[in-house]
């Protein structure tokens, strides 16, 4: 008895389908808010954040902020840490 091989090509390009979502409603001022920054421990991420950071405190009065940095574990969500705390958020992701 021949054994019979079977080989199998998958197209690795898949389609997805495309469903239109309204953007977030944005914010009409940031004075008094309280914004998060999601440090992501990409080259600069952290200086970028400080820039942006020092900008917004400058336009905005009573403006609070909280940061998280991402840890060098990439399946570990960080967002989360922020909930309940923030009403707006940066995120430094990025090459």
């Amino acid at each position: 008895m021949t054994a019979v091989n079977t080989i199998r090509i998958v197209n690795p390009v898949g389609q997805r389908a495309i469903e239109r979502m309204a953007l977030a409603r944005r914010l009409e001022t940031l004075h008094g808010k309280s914004i998060g920054f999601i440090d992501n421990i990409k080259p600069n991420a952290g200086l970028f954040i400080q820039f942006i950071e020092e900008m917004m405190r400058a336009d905005y009065s009573g403006l609070q902020t909280f940061t998280v940095r991402k840890n060098f574990t990439s399946s570990k969500l960080i967002a989360n840490e922020l909930e309940g705390k923030v009403q707006a958020l940066v995120n430094a992701w990025g090459d």
